[in-house]
């Protein structure tokens, strides 16, 4: 997800609900209980539809839950706003000039319901008897996979059939691709699900970005950057247009080739595509993608600009302040793995809280991470400490060649030598001893999100674009962890976001 903005949230400043001191073993709070709900969304209302950063109360699993003020929803491809959801118009495949007042289109109780019911993945804490939500993901279905082969594609709809190589007629998919990077524009999709247009979704399994061959614009998917009879065509180093770069490895011969564009698929490619399903005016389905791998060895020349970077996976862990005689473990281990195509240079990691503004922390400084020269050439991956003292929680990860000269974006909208994107998994603390929580003797539950850990949803002067233009502040109401600390400073004595 290629966010050009900040995203770091306001400061907690009056928003401490919830408070419960109990006398055991000395003064303590009561922790403000976890939870996690993944399930269909059965109801959705906006708050305010005035205010473009309103809250909004969502139910999954029969339990409604307050989405705060500011709060940001990772969608597909993008942060979006609980405003901005309603303002999506299901008939004219565009945005209102406000928020729909009567529904958003994703629940179950909407009038109409959706044709395929969407899910949310909701993150928050308990705090004075409501679910808070800390963190919030909405997709059609985040593990619905479709994968084979292309067996036919229709350069003129940038539509394509995807099934058992040879076997009988598979799905159909179009790349929800709002402004036509890897195909033809797709304007009749809904763009709450488009697929991330900085970055590069729709790739090789190197993260060289790939494309479906189209008519109305063949040069933004050019024939000659997939190599003609006699080299092989599944793995290359696309080395410029004068085909003299060298080889990324002695496997992987180079041809003329145009790195600033992505590479034709092809009939017989293998792919994986994630995405939503549509009804056609027909009634029938078809998958509207924002993700695309294909099983394709796609480098660039070592040493040469544009190369590319992806990454596959991002987690981190969420250590806080420890609660008085609460049995728990936590962890701040870090783990990324990713791809480059130029296996000869570095990668740099950096955990941010605003996008390319780089508020945040280097995990591997200036040196970066190697890829490996092994048989995957250009992965990289690594983890970095399990028990390292406390660590801020940021939202976005970076990934960046070492020693680019400057990251610049292509007329077609990529952004070559980078890739950023949400931190995929957080992993909370949980507890060591179950039942066993002297700290309040009433009851036992699991342990807190320490949100006050995650600098983007309480640190001033934040601006983002989603729809439009936005000055964030902090969650309002704040999921709280309800540590003692908290109640002075919103943040845990080890003041991990810089108070």
């Amino acid at each position: 997800m290629h966010i050009n903005t900040a995203v770091s949230k306001a400061w907690l400043s009056h928003i401490v609900v919830g408070w419960l001191i109990v006398f055991s073993a000395g003064l303590a709070a009561a922790p403000n209980p976890s939870f996690n709900l993944i399930g269909h969304i059965e109801n959705f209302t906006l708050d305010d539809v005035g205010n473009p950063l309103s809250g909004a109360t969502l139910t999954v699993r029969g339990m409604p839950i307050t989405l705060p003020s500011n709060l940001l929803i990772v969608m597909p491809g993008q942060y979006l706003t609980a405003h901005d959801i309603f303002r999506w118009n299901a008939a004219t495949h565009s945005y209102d000039a406000a928020a729909r007042a009567d529904n958003s289109g994703l629940a179950l109780r909407d009038t109409p319901p959706p044709a395929v019911p969407f899910e949310a993945e909701v993150i928050g804490n308990v705090v004075a008897g409501k679910y808070i939500a800390g963190v919030v993901h909405i997709t059609q279905g985040a593990l619905h996979v479709t994968a084979g082969a292309i067996q036919s594609i229709n350069a003129a709809t940038g539509e394509f059939v995807v099934g058992p190589d040879g076997g009988s007629p598979g799905v159909r998919v179009r790349l929800n691709d709002p402004t036509g990077i890897y195909s033809v524009a797709s304007t009749d999709l809904d763009k709450r699900f488009a697929l991330d247009p900085g970055n590069s979704p729709v790739h090789a399994k190197t993260g060289f970005p790939v494309c479906i061959p189209r008519t109305d614009k063949p040069d933004e998917c050019p024939a000659g950057n997939r190599p003609a009879a006699g080299v092989n065509h599944f793995r290359y180093t696309c080395a410029g247009v004068s085909g003299a770069g060298a080889q990324a490895s002695a496997d992987a011969q180079s041809v003329a080739c145009n790195p600033a564009k992505p590479a034709p698929l092809a009939v017989g490619d293998y792919v994986t595509v994630v995405g939503m399903l549509v009804k056609d005016a027909a009634g029938n389905f078809l998958v509207a993608a924002h993700g695309l791998d294909a099983e394709l060895g796609i480098y660039t020349s070592p040493g040469q600009n544009p190369a590319y970077v992806y990454i596959e996976e991002a987690l981190q862990g969420t250590k806080g302040e420890r609660f008085a005689d609460f049995p728990q473990e936590e962890t701040t281990r870090f783990r990324i793995v990713g791809f480059s195509t130029d296996p000869t240079r570095n990668v740099e990691i950096r955990l941010i809280d605003s996008g390319l503004d780089e508020v945040g922390t280097s995990m591997s400084g200036s040196v970066g991470l190697p890829p490996s020269n092994g048989p995957q050439l250009g992965r990289f991956r690594n983890t970095w400490p399990a028990k390292d003292d406390a660590r801020a929680v940021r939202r976005d990860v970076k990934a960046q060649i070492v020693g680019l000269d400057a990251v610049v974006t292509l007329p077609n909208g990529l952004t070559p030598g980078v890739y950023v994107a949400p931190i995929a998994e957080y992993i909370y603390p949980e507890v060591t001893r179950f039942g066993a929580h002297p700290a309040d003797t009433t009851n036992a539950f699991p342990v807190p999100v320490a949100f006050e850990n995650f600098c983007f949803l309480r640190k001033p002067g934040a601006s983002i674009t989603t729809l439009e233009p936005h000055t964030l502040a902090a969650l309002t109401p704040f999921p709280d962890s309800g540590h003692p600390q908290s109640q002075t400073t919103g943040a845990p004595a080890t003041r991990v976001c810089g108070d």
